[in-house]
């Protein structure tokens, strides 16, 4: 077993010659290899049998083989440790190693090119002694920061993985309270085909419950058929774990280990399945879902990624956890934790910055550097009486850049990340924001439930958004999709459908309820109703006449606002209330209307897809010229949101209300 013994300090070695001879030969165990580490790699590595004695003589470290010649030196200071450890196998498709500039190299053979899409936060791990990449994208949701390495015509890597292979990674889940019951994916190739290491979702685990999985795509037929191989364990936020997935072909296994302990082996015979054209790519922080963008994508750090053309046995993947055990016990205690910010914002010098985070002291200071120009840098006292928000002021003479940030605290640092702050004169108006079907990406919520809509109400939002349904026997009811528990809400009675459950186990909310509980509320966001196409255009009629009739009995028309796709439904709305807010919905070109359309029908708002204004980059202008008010969604996405905010749209419609507020607000605050 390996001994205390075995890690040698490097600053901490005496400069007299032959000073590791007898520790070699006392306590190296047969088979194992002494290794130099630089920043979490390893420089320099050799079976420690084939070593005479090192020697640290004028601060240089010298390694002597046994006829005394000179195998390796460096400086002392450019080596961490000297450790002894058991050989290990080498990342010969992919070896990931982030860079501090945002980057990220392939360190293996192949050395594959490594693009990046977005802004991922690398910042140095004082654990793990390199830079290791933080993703803030929203849980399981749209990738906008995320790493892409293409294979597509890439005949090597498609040999090499179908003839077996292992996947390696180390990774930390981040979330709040109980983590999401989704498919979250940190390293994969899938779509339709594939193979990556994710998180599954409850139906799919071993323990029922949302766990580290290894997916390769495996059949005999040429089909896809995925061969979930869950491990039990869910992570736990915060906590680093070492997964690694192997798909061996011969023995038509897969197989998933956590931490280097075996947890799981499906069957898998049969070849491997590759993605759809297009999607022939592994992601870093997301999923591909076209050969452009992403989705599923990961909250949390990934510390390395790698792919190994072999599926490893247990010994060798018990060696590769050996070497991230005996770095996690150099760990140095964090002196703040649960750092986020929104990188790529428009920001004013002098203006007041917010970052958020928790275990800042007062005397921290920040000090920020820029990546390309390090002779660039300021420091900032920051306000820290309100944490989990981090409050300081921009200096007069900030400029452009992308920035790396630290946390000084006495003679003691810690790297926070790289922020892109882009400097402009004014900033821009911001848009109010508006909760899709409710807050309800906050805890353990149902869309459009009543604890989501009471969330929204809680932080004020501008609106909170909702889907109704007309019954058969004209009862208005709140779903987002046409049926709920297999049953079709537009075909059925109130008396059918009353007892319906929501995810969180509420029942299905009628309309009434939830402007009874608008009209209660110390609250100034607006219900926003949209009133689904129903079945008929009678019934698209029935549902937008008892809405509007429904909103008025109760004396709620300045608090509610009303969007459609149909737009019979929202000319209906404006003739039986012309003073009604009413924006038409669209996410088809074939059913666009132009701003001038809508307002010679008297409606008075837009609300199209992000897509739909960049194909129509003439709309906005228009829309404003005319005062049509613009709306747009569903933007999840940080720096989606971001450029929404900076585009002079009035609305934006998102699932993630909370960041979108934080960065209305900073606009709204500093302008």
């Amino acid at each position: 077993m390996m001994s205390p013994f075995y890690s040698c300090n490097t600053k901490k070695i005496l400069p007299s010659i032959f000073f590791v001879s007898v520790l070699l030969v006392s306590f190296a165990e047969r088979n194992e290899n002494l290794c130099i580490f630089r920043k979490g790699v390893v420089v320099f590595e050799t079976n420690a049998d084939t070593i005479d004695s090192i020697a640290v003589q004028g601060g240089i470290i010298t390694l002597y083989d046994k006829a005394r010649t000179i195998l390796y030196n460096t400086p002392q200071e450019s080596a961490d440790s000297i450790l002894f450890l058991p050989p290990v196998p080498k990342a010969d498709i992919l070896d990931i190693m982030f860079q501090d500039n945002g980057s990220a190299t392939d360190i293996s053979p192949m050395a594959n090119p490594v693009h990046k899409t977005g802004l991922p936060n690398n910042l140095f791990s004082n654990t793990y002694n390199r830079y290791i990449s933080q993703f803030n994208n929203p849980w399981a949701s749209t990738g906008s920061s995320y790493y892409r390495i293409d294979y597509e015509d890439n005949a090597r890597i498609k040999n090499a993985l179908a003839n077996g292979h292992t996947l390696e990674a180390l990774v930390c889940a981040n979330y709040s309270g109980t983590i999401a019951d989704k498919e979250a994916k940190y390293f994969t190739s899938h779509q339709s085909g594939g193979t990556g290491l994710m998180v599954c979702t409850k139906a799919k685990g071993k323990s029922k419950k949302t766990e580290l999985t290894f997916l390769p795509s495996v059949s005999t037929n040429g089909t896809n058929s995925w061969k979930y191989t869950p491990s039990g364990i869910e992570p736990v936020s915060g906590q680093f774990y070492h997964v690694v997935g192997v798909w061996n072909q011969e023995e038509g296994t897969s197989k998933v280990y956590i931490d280097g302990q075996l947890k799981n082996t499906v069957a898998a015979a049969g070849d491997l399945h590759f993605p759809t054209s297009g999607c022939n790519w592994f992601g870093i922080g997301a999923d591909p879902a076209s050969s452009t963008t992403a989705n599923m994508a990961w909250n949390g750090e990934v510390v390395f990624v790698r792919i190994y053309d072999a599926p490893l046995n247990a010994n060798e993947v018990k060696s590769l956890y050996d070497r991230v055990e005996i770095l996690k016990t150099q760990n140095t205690k964090s002196l703040v934790h649960d750092v986020y910010f929104y990188s790529g914002m428009n920001v004013t010098a002098n203006s007041t910055y917010i970052l958020y985070g928790q275990g800042f002291e007062k005397g921290d200071n920040i000090l920020f550097t820029e990546i390309d120009n390090p002779g660039n840098h300021f420091t900032v006292s920051p306000n820290i009486d309100n944490l989990p928000e981090v409050k300081f002021l921009l200096p007069e003479d900030l400029t452009s850049g992308l920035y790396r940030m630290v946390v000084q605290r006495d003679n003691l640092r810690q790297d926070i990340g790289t922020n892109q702050l882009n400097v402009v004169k004014i900033l821009p108006q911001g848009a109010q924001v508006i909760a899709h079907r409710g807050f309800w990406t906050k805890g353990n919520v149902s869309q459009n439930s009543r604890a989501s809509l009471r969330q929204a109400f809680e932080d004020n939002y501008f609106g909170s958004e909702t889907d109704v349904w007309i019954t058969q026997d004209d009862s208005l009811v709140v779903n987002h999709d046409a049926t709920l528990n297999n049953v079709r809400l537009d075909a059925s009675t109130y008396e059918q459908v009353k007892d319906l459950k929501l995810g969180n186990g509420e029942s299905i909310p009628r309309l009434r309820e939830f402007l009874l509980m608008l009209k209660s509320a110390t609250t100034q966001t607006k219900l926003i109703i949209e009133i689904k196409t129903h079945s008929s255009a009678a019934r698209n009629m029935a549902a937008a006449t008892q809405t509007v009739n429904l909103v008025k009995s109760l004396g709620l028309e300045n608090h509610v606002e009303y969007i459609a796709f149909n737009y019979g439904i929202c000319k209906k709305i404006i003739e039986l209330d012309p003073h009604a807010v009413v924006g038409y919905l669209c996410s088809s070109a074939s059913s666009v209307k132009t701003p001038q359309e809508l307002h010679r029908d008297g409606i008075s708002g837009l609300a199209y897809t992000l897509d739909i204004m960049n194909s129509y980059p003439d709309f906005l202008s228009q829309a404003q010229a005319l005062g049509i008010t613009t709306k747009v969604w569903t933007v999840d996405a940080t720096d989606k949101i971001i450029n929404t905010h900076n585009s002079g749209y009035d609305e934006i419609i998102t699932n993630y209300p909370a960041d979108a507020q934080r960065i209305y607000n900073y606009y709204l605050q500093n302008r």
